[in-house]
């Protein structure tokens, strides 16, 4: 039967492949005697395949009869799904509130515009805290997503509902809750025990322990259990953390279908749950849309931003749309955050509906993506299983060589049987997974230091690995804040002097209160004031403060159709002592509020102008916005080189315009529509705010590019102001071209930004065209909007590689726009990271190889790294931290390695001669000499500023494995070497020589004879050496002497081994039992071999892989490079110059125009079309394109 295979959630980032099956008795009874058969280790092994159980024990099935699911995510994890009849079983994260669950023999099965449908019963399964329901339609199972994919007409009609109708909907989408389970310490003991890891060191210990190496293996046992204990407390930490950070009960008053209010507990809120916010606020608990009333809202805890936001209903006059969660933000009240205050219309509360409940809300959202992070995609860990899996073969073949010597010599059955099992435990060091994490743990400690918060210490390896960082701008590169620059009022056409302050004047210019300008900067807001404090955005604040006003709440009478209502209104007036310099008893009224969004980038508000009663429409956002709505005639020539001019030096700009509507009543203002407003206004002026750029940005990013490691910026702000923080903080040097890339539907254009430099480009009749005698900069860079990348995307997606190649500053993008982006770089190769500030980078920081938040915010709990330092200057430290521990990473397993096939041989030389080391002599290799090291190895600091060169980024690249062969001859050389010698020494006694006399030879005399001192002395002082040799110090770590703790303990074990070799003293000799050869000459021949041995192996690192092959050979030969960003670039570039190719007649206009087209296509990096036919190769070859 053909395997069925269906996706769940396709496009989204949580789709799923998957795979049904049903469950069969008769295979479950097999698996059963197959596990009691193998004494129980095949159950261990399905411990950790689950998936494997479900193959073995379930035949394959259609999904419509399938009762178990194995589910594949995109990055390729597996798992188990069981499906369950909702009529049958019910699932709960939590117990829901006492009373709320009745007994009913059907179950709600979710239909079309809101609505639900009683059936008899519904299949479902649950699968990473998300439900699946069965959709008899479409014969697939469905993500439950709570019960917004319906119109805002819904919504609003909606009353509440009845305890029958609560408690079939808590059956379906189960309690407001997001549950973190706490596992109990017996199952996570129990969980880490069964590890692979700790199963083959149990293994070792029993052995051990049988061959009677007591004090070796005791001491294992304890580090290993010491080692457990840290590992299950550092989990059930973790666990306590989440777990306490996600906790939010609440109780709330719900409205019932009667009309009633009653209290419950909040996790027992459902979907379509009406309830009334108190006035005083409190925490949100579910993601809800509000219906009537407004409040303001601290969203902090999921945006990072600290700024409180106001929130209004869903408006009556939004009729025939669609609800929308990225479209209606400014109505929604989201899990997590907190109102801070309310206001209700008259005598009717604030209330809103229930729309997403537990892990379906925004925070749910966050929670699960901690709870179940994408992979680390750190390929050397999966690269270490093919070592360990050689080391392992090696260790089979060792085995079987043990094993022939033995029986050719008549030793027991028992006896060979152990030893040769030691052998499998010498060859694969079984302490290798734990000693490759010392660099990452004295990393996150020096990290912690430089409050630099780490949530995924795996990561910090891939720090190691990044080649390209994406910035934030406000906020990240940027001062949150802003300071009002000044204001520069536009009248009659004309741009008048600019104004920095208002409160200062008596006359009748644009300060006065009798002026529209003034009167808009006053009342064309969001602001509320709460204990005395205003609230909202900071641009708003800034802007009404200068003004001078002051906010106020008033009460007013309305007709209405029933009759009259009181309702509370706010409104801005001067102050007291402005009235009496002359700015006038004029008030402002605020009646309607057009909110901000970021897709329209403006906000309009309906006032009323007292005492003369006249209403005023205020318009404000971006300035090409607003242009375009104001009457041609009230906008100055000059509007777009003043708005240029600002963005040009990095300021912020704002637009504000007017209209007056005379008078109006309340009835007509309440239905007038935004196009009613947004059109023929009168342009007011600019609002210029100065942004700070912070002072460790330009630092930074300069560090980085000398380090070739590429910044982009990704930012919703303006791009002329993107432009020109980027080119102060460094990101565009004064030699590079800029150009940006416009696209629509119909075609591209490049526009370039003009230099200063002699060789940048010039316009020609609005082509651009290089001259081919004058040498070209090697570095360009694109800028692009949001828009234009959406065009990009849609309609020229053969230019996507030349905007990952060269792309630069990215602006006016969406939160979605810049995951997108991080995404697309990534997918060509690029190892990303993302600094951002939390707000709206949620997206780009999980995505990222490596994100980095800049607040504490849940939000930020989406990225791997905080810095509670507010400064990119954590960037350099994190990646420098990642470089030395990617360099610690294949220091120790180079040296565990080496060191396993180095005892591995030690071991099988002496097998050759029915000996072997003794159990004190493993200890002192083992425990005081490799252990201890490797923790001191690891304990050396990065080096002190980034380096040009990267550090090794495979285990599996040609210079790993020649660096590993070469180190691993040079060990048997010297130890084959000494072992033969010692044999033509006049003084030598065979083993069987020194024990001819004894029938049975004792196991404390199974190892003293001369091979066992020559190839243990030579062993023990390489393992030392072999330190010295993989301590690698600049550019990546510091040089080791600053490391004092690996100089003392080289100089220590190095003392003890040296003493070993030349004349130990009769209790070390006892204790090691060591047969010390008589002639001190040899032991100095020895001590030579080990020197030439130290001479060799250094030249081979320093010289052979440094220097021959990593450096010159490199150059030549690409299969030698470790795959960088020159590498990536490489592709990239191969792929634009195809593309050019394949689309120059397509989208280039050349010198004639070509089919009509308005739109110019001329690339500034591969000027096909405007090379000349003799310089085209010429320009390319300078570009590196040939």
């Amino acid at each position: 039967m053909k395997q069925e295979v269906t996706v769940l959630n396709n496009g989204e980032d949580d789709r799923m492949e998957v795979l049904p099956f049903r469950k069969s008795s008769a295979l479950q009874f097999v698996l059963a005697l197959c596990i009691i058969c193998t004494g129980g280790i095949f159950a261990i092994l399905l411990f950790w395949r689950k998936d494997w159980y479900v193959r073995l024990t379930c035949r394959k099935s259609t999904l419509k009869d399938a009762d178990t699911l194995i589910l594949k995510d995109s990055y390729d994890q597996l798992f188990v799904g069981h499906i369950y009849d909702l009529a049958d079983k019910l699932t709960f994260y939590r117990e829901p509130p006492e009373d709320t669950i009745l007994e009913s023999g059907r179950v709600l099965r979710p239909s079309s515009e809101g609505s639900f449908l009683l059936v008899k019963s519904l299949r479902y399964f649950d699968c990473r805290r998300v439900r699946y329901i069965w959709d008899e339609e479409t014969e697939k199972f469905e993500k439950l997503s709570g019960n917004y994919d319906v119109s805002t007409d819904f919504l609003l009609s909606q009353k509440g509902l009845s305890k029958v109708e609560r408690s079939h909907r808590l059956k379906l989408f189960g309690v407001n809750a997001i549950v973190v389970k706490l596992s109990t310490i017996p199952h996570i003991l129990m969980k880490e025990t069964l590890n692979p890891f700790y199963l083959f060191q149990l293994f070792s210990i029993i052995l051990w322990f049988n061959i009677e190496y007591y004090y070796y293996a005791g001491i294992i046992l304890g580090i290993s259990l010491v080692s457990l204990s840290v590992q299950v407390f550092q989990i059930r930490r973790q666990q306590r953390a989440l777990h306490d950070r996600v906790q939010d009960q609440d109780v709330v008053h719900v409205m019932t279908r009667e009309g009633t209010v009653q209290p419950m507990a909040s996790h027992g809120l459902v979907p379509g749950d009406i309830f009334v916010l108190p006035k005083e606020g409190g925490p949100v608990t579910c993601d809800a849309v509000l219906i009537s009333g407004q409040c303001i809202v601290n969203e902090s805890s999921l945006t990072g931003e600290s700024i409180p936001v106001p929130k209004i209903a869903i408006s009556t006059t939004e009729t025939n749309e669609r609800f929308s969660i990225r479209h209606h933000g400014r109505h929604i009240l989201f899990s997590g955050t907190k109102v801070l205050q309310t206001r209700g219309d008259g005598d009717t509360p604030t209330t809103a509906i229930v729309v997403r409940t537990g892990f379906m809300t925004n925070k749910g959202e966050i929670i699960r993506s901690i709870m179940y992070p994408k992979p680390v995609d750190f390929h050397f860990q999966n690269q270490t299983y093919y070592y360990i899996g050689a080391l392992a073969f090696i260790a089979l073949i060792g085995m079987i060589y043990s094993i022939v010597v033995k029986i050719l010599a008549g030793e027991e059955a028992r006896y060979i049987v152990l030893r040769s099992l030691d052998i499998v435990t010498v060859a694969v060091p079984p302490a290798l997974p734990a000693a490759l994490t010392i660099g990452i743990i004295f990393a996150q400690h020096r990290l912690k230091k430089q409050h630099i918060h780490c949530l995924s210490p795996r990561t910090i390896n891939m720090c190691g690995l990044i080649n390209l960082v994406c910035f934030d701008k406000t906020g990240t590169l940027t001062e949150d804040g802003l300071g009002l620059k000044c204001v520069l009022p536009a009248k009659d056409a004309k741009f008048r002097e600019p104004i920095e302050d208002f409160q200062n004047s008596t006359d009748g210019t644009p300060r006065s209160a009798d002026s529209p300008l003034i009167r808009a900067l006053a009342a064309c807001h969001s602001l509320v004031e709460v204990q005395g404090k205003l609230l909202g955005d900071p641009l708003d604040v800034i802007m009404f403060e200068s003004t001078g006003w002051v906010l106020e709440e008033k009460s007013v009478i309305r007709n209405v159709s029933e009759g009259t209502k009181t309702v509370k209104i706010t409104m801005a007036r001067p102050k007291e002592d402005q009235v009496e310099k002359g700015h006038g008893g004029t008030h402002v009224e605020m009646l309607r509020e057009f909110p901000f969004t970021s897709s329209l980038q403006r906000m309009a508000v309906i006032a009323q102008v007292q005492p003369n009663a006249e209403v005023e429409f205020y318009v404000k956002g971006a300035p090409e916005k607003v242009m375009a709505m104001c009457d041609p005639h009230s906008v100055p020539v000059d509007f777009l080189d003043q708005l240029a001019h600002f963005s040009s030096v990095g300021n912020r700009v704002i637009a504000v315009a007017y209209k007056p509507a005379g008078h109006l009543e309340p009835h007509v203002i309440a239905k007038v529509k935004r196009e009613e407003i947004e059109h023929n206004l009168q342009l007011l002026g600019l609002v210029i705010f100065e942004n700070q750029i912070k002072p460790d940005t330009p630092g930074v990013i300069r560090e980085l590019q000398k380090a070739n490691i590429r910044p982009v910026m990704l930012t919703g702000d303006n791009l002329q102001t993107a432009i020109s923080v980027g080119r102060t903080c460094g990101f565009l040097e004064t030699t590079d071209t800029l150009t940006i890339l416009n696209a629509t539907e119909e075609g591209v254009t490049w526009t370039p930004v003009e230099s200063d430099d002699p060789y940048s480009k010039k316009t020609v009749n609005g082509n651009l065209a290089y001259n081919c005698k004058t040498p070209v900069t090697l570095k360009h860079h694109i800028a692009i909007t949001g828009p234009s990348l959406e065009a990009v995307k849609t309609y020229h997606n053969h230019l996507i590689p030349l905007l990952l190649l060269e792309g630069t500053i990215f602006a006016r993008v969406s939160p979605i726009e810049k995951q997108y982006v991080v995404e697309q770089l990534q997918f060509v190769g690029y190892q990303v990271a993302m600094c951002g500030d939390g707000a709206n980078d949620c997206g780009a920081l999980k995505a990222a190889n490596a994100g980095i938040s800049l607040s504490e915010t849940e939000a930020a709990a989406a990225a791997p790294f905080t810095s509670t330092n507010p400064s990119i200057i954590c960037v350099p430290l994190l990646l420098r931290e990642g470089r030395c521990a990617l360099v610690t990473f294949f220091g120790i397993f180079f040296l565990m390695a080496t060191y396993s096939l180095c005892q591995f041989s030690n071991a099988v030389l002496l097998a050759w001669i029915r000996s072997n080391l003794s159990d004190f002599q493993y200890l002192w290799q083992d425990l005081f000499q490799l252990t201890i090291l490797s923790i001191a190895f690891g304990y050396t600091a990065p080096y002190r500023c980034l380096s040009n060169t990267h550090p090794p980024c495979s285990l599996k690249s040609f210079r790993s494995i020649f660096s590993l062969v070469g180190h691993v001859i040079l060990v048997l050389a010297a130890q084959t070497l000494a072992f033969k010698i010692v044999a033509y020494q006049p003084w030598y006694q065979s083993f069987d020589q020194l024990h001819a006399n004894q029938t049975t030879i004792a196991d404390n005399d199974r190892f003293r004879c001369y091979e066992n001192f020559c190839v243990w002395t030579i062993g023990a002082i390489q393992i030392v050496l072999l330190s010295l040799v993989f301590a690698r110090g600049a550019p990546f770590r510091r040089i080791m002497i600053t490391n004092p703790f690996h100089v003392a303990l080289v100089v220590i074990t190095l003392t003890f081994d040296l003493l070993c070799m030349l004349g130990p003293p009769e209790p070390v000799a006892n204790w090691l039992q060591l047969l010390v050869p008589p002639d001190l000459k040899f032991r100095f021949v020895l001590l030579g071999i080990t020197i030439a041995y130290f001479v060799l192996a250094l030249l081979f690192e320093k010289v052979i892989l440094d220097i021959l092959i990593s450096q010159v050979l490199a150059a030549r030969m690409r299969f030698l490079r470790s795959g960088w960003s020159e590498d990536v670039e490489s592709g990239i570039r191969r792929s634009v110059r195809d593309n050019q190719i394949n689309h120059k007649q397509t989208f280039g206009v050349g010198k004639n125009g070509m089919n009509g087209l308005t739109a110019c296509y001329s690339n500034p990096t591969f000027q096909l079309n405007e090379l000349s036919a003799d310089g085209d190769e010429e320009i390319l070859k300078e570009k590196g394109f040939t």
